[in-house]
């Protein structure tokens, strides 16, 4: 039997001729070990490569100590460059949290209020949506579906200088999209909902969401590597990219979700992102933060953040060619995530955070 290059490949990785199945167990049980013990240079670099991610970061902090920042592979497979720690990473979801905390400036600013109706705000809103408010749009809990239909959504431009306009098309197509549930009954994750609330800010101020995001949130709280849609540029590979496929993409989703999934930014200042919320920072009154941080409706939904029994926050995000996940352990002063450029770990969601926790605790 002649042995092609791909089942040769396959051997010599497994460390011999194995059957692939014992290989692939091997190669769980080595990563199971890397995950049960404290995060270090030299256990990111073995987890990364155990699940095949071309490039992975990761940071934790406990209480007032310096906190740590690793970093490990390659900013694209098949090419040369490294990732760095001050690199930028697409962190998804993760960016609704900054929706929810935009709104709160608003609110406290007179702009808008938190219990102030949909229908009050957008024009012809469809009589079952009208008396929702940014509450049920943040916490999951309008009872709108998840997106707008896929074709719909795809034909929308990537990048915008303005996306208003696309967002106002974004907000007519959810709104004539029927509910899933009545208000308050279900938890029904929806990114069509970060997009009306956004809306909602755009049509009381007159200034796009990433104005907005980068005036009240970004430049207060110093964010200064955040930015919008995919990091560095199409040309060279100046900063990390998603994959797809194994294969490396510059692509994002349209400009028109960006509120509910569009941001990028250095692990340094994801990090000031979550001190920010631990530590109930300036930017915002403490009944505001309180606000954001607690559950809806009998949920474990927050307002931008899952939020658990013992008042930890947690959040990932992923758009499909990156994932990222953050956690802030409120009773142990433990902030702490990761951020790679594919999905693999889409697939273990909170994996990591145990190996980052006793890193923490063990050097805090």
């Amino acid at each position: 039997m002649r042995l092609t290059r791909r089942i040769v490949v396959g051997a010599l990785a497994a460390g011999g001729l194995l059957p692939r199945r014992i290989a692939a167990q091997r190669r769980e049980i080595a990563l199971d070990e890397w995950l049960a013990v404290p995060m270090s240079p030299q256990s990111l670099a073995a987890i990364r490569s155990a699940v095949g991610t071309p490039g992975m970061a990761a940071f934790w902090q406990s209480g007032s100590a310096p906190p740590a920042f690793l970093a490990d592979g390659l900013r694209a497979a098949g090419h040369p460059e490294p990732v760095t720690p001050p690199d930028k990473w697409h962190i998804g979801s993760i960016t609704k949290s900054f929706t929810a905390t935009l709104f709160a400036r608003a609110v406290e600013a007179g702009a808008i209020a938190w219990d102030t109706p949909l229908g009050s705000v957008l024009p012809k809103v469809p009589r079952r949506y009208r008396a929702l408010t940014a509450i049920e749009l943040l916490s999951h809990h309008s009872g709108l579906p998840k997106d707008i239909p896929l074709g719909e959504l795809f034909a929308m431009p990537q990048r915008e200088a303005d996306a208003r306009e696309s967002r106002r098309r974004f907000a007519k197509l959810a709104l004539a999209m029927m509910p899933e549930a009545k208000p308050h009954r279900r938890m029904i994750y929806s990114n069509a909902g970060y997009v009306l609330a956004a809306r909602m800010l755009e049509e009381k101020t007159g200034m796009p969401w990433e104005a907005l995001l980068r005036r009240e949130v970004l430049e207060p709280l110093r964010l200064s590597s955040a930015g919008f849609g995919p990091p560095g540029s199409a040309d060279s590979f100046d900063q990390p990219w998603g994959h797809d496929q194994g294969k490396p993409v510059f692509a994002d989703n349209p400009a028109a979700m960006a509120p509910a999934g569009g941001l990028h930014m250095s692990i340094a200042d994801l990090a000031a992102w979550l001190r920010a919320h631990r530590d109930r920072a300036g930017l915002l009154r403490p009944q505001s933060w309180k606000l954001l941080h607690t559950p809806q409706f009998g949920s474990d939904m927050a307002l931008g953040w899952f939020a658990g029994a013992d008042g930890s926050l947690w959040h990932n995000g992923s758009n499909t060619r990156w994932y990222a996940e953050v956690q802030i352990d409120q009773q142990s002063g433990v902030i702490m995530g990761h951020c790679g450029n594919d999905m693999a770990l889409f697939y273990r969601q909170r994996a990591l955070l145990p190996a980052m926790r006793m890193a923490a605790l063990q050097h805090g």
